[in-house]
């Protein structure tokens, strides 16, 4: 699942304005959610929101784990608060903000973007789609190939250290 860095939330960001993770993740997911419920996200009740979302979560795997077991420990705290779709979107929260943080120009550490150590995907019977993002290729008759962006070698690098277990299999 390509990350696409022309979405609007992106562009606003840009702008240093505030960066909607929630939203953006939303917007990611959409196939999956117009998949379980046939219908966009804005359409659909509370309930409906919060039983596709968590149809989606049970799917998604972080650094070769699943997410419910991943994130164990802060979903049992959110459901002791007792409303489970905000557990459900807290959850969306954590992942979003892992997925999306290098494109905040809000949260620029010395080094440029900030990186985390968490690779998301979904289990697609078997099948990983994971949340990278690749730079477009320019087509066109005269254009040069050109070198990948450095948001792209961070994905690229996560999902090889990924795919050789270098990844965290539990949060710390």
């Amino acid at each position: 699942m390509n990350i696409d860095k022309n979405e609007p939330i992106i562009k606003y960001a840009e702008k240093g304005k505030p960066f909607n993770y929630e939203k953006l993740f939303l917007n990611t997911v959409a196939d999956y959610i117009f998949e379980y419920k046939g219908t966009i996200y804005e359409k659909l009740t509370d309930k409906d929101k919060s039983i596709s979302l968590a149809r989606i979560i049970k799917k998604m795997e972080v650094n070769g784990v699943p997410v419910q077991d991943f994130f164990r420990a802060d979903i049992d705290a959110w459901n002791e608060k007792g409303d489970s779709f905000q557990t459900v979107l807290n959850l969306v929260n954590v992942m979003a903000q892992d997925i999306f943080c290098c494109f905040d120009k809000n949260v620029r550490t010395a080094q440029g973007f900030k990186k985390v150590n968490r690779l998301y995907a979904i289990n697609n019977e078997g099948t990983l789609d994971y949340f990278i993002y690749v730079d477009s290729d320019k087509k066109g008759l005269f254009s040069k190939k050109k070198d990948p962006s450095p948001i792209a070698l961070y994905f690229a690098d996560l999902k090889d250290r990924c795919e050789k277990g270098l990844l965290p299999r539990t949060k710390n």
